[in-house]
């Protein structure tokens, strides 16, 4: 397998934990977050998002895709259960997440963590201030997240690939500094993340 990545992607870095968890093998290839992306990857992924992976023919974009996939592949039901009702919170879980939680915890992430358009993560300096006058905005919206999750430390209540999904958006919030005292269920959720060797073994950055 060959994952197409960047270090600091957090999309690419839900894929890795995943591949930790499997104990999979893959190779890396590096592609810059700078637009337009090269014309080596866009013949690989004609929409450019990173990160997409190559197996066996496949090449697949989307990283909620691909942890599907590779649960799958794997078959690994406690990751991504095989039972229709067990899969549809899953399911449910990945897109409520991408279409209305990761877009608030973004507006922190761009102020603290210095994002540019067409550049990405780290391309001016942070503002830690800005980040912070963003986080009431967000509020309602983190509140919702935290209602909605599990209190055990998982997402859904047991360990699958809900908890890949939003990994790299909460440890992100240890860089960010973003005032988690409301959200207990989440550090909760960020805390046993951090400690699994899988999560480590994924090569956090940002």
């Amino acid at each position: 397998m060959l994952l197409y990545d960047s270090p600091i992607s957090s999309n690419a870095l839900k894929v890795r934990f995943l591949l930790a968890e499997l104990e999979l093998a893959y190779d890396r290839r590096e592609v810059p977050l700078t637009q337009p992306r090269p014309g080596w990857y866009l013949a690989e992924n004609p929409l450019g998002g990173v990160p997409a992976l190559a197996d066996d023919g496949l090449v697949m974009s989307e990283s909620n895709a691909i942890l599907r996939y590779l649960a799958q592949r794997e078959a690994r039901g406690d990751l991504y259960p095989v039972a229709l009702a067990e899969r549809a919170r899953v399911d449910e879980f990945l897109d409520r997440f991408a279409l209305t939680f990761r877009a608030a915890f973004f507006q922190v992430e761009r102020e603290a963590l210095g994002y540019v358009p067409g550049r990405g993560m780290g391309a001016r300096e942070g503002d830690f201030d800005a980040a912070r006058a963003k986080e009431p905005e967000v509020a309602e919206t983190v509140a919702l997240l935290e209602r909605i999750v599990a209190g055990n430390g998982t997402v859904l209540g047991s360990f699958t690939i809900a908890d890949c999904a939003v990994a790299p958006v909460l440890y992100r919030t240890t860089n960010t500094r973003m005032d988690m005292t409301a959200y207990p269920k989440l550090v909760r959720i960020r805390e046993a993340i951090m400690a699994r060797d899988a999560f480590g073994a994924a090569g956090p950055v940002l």
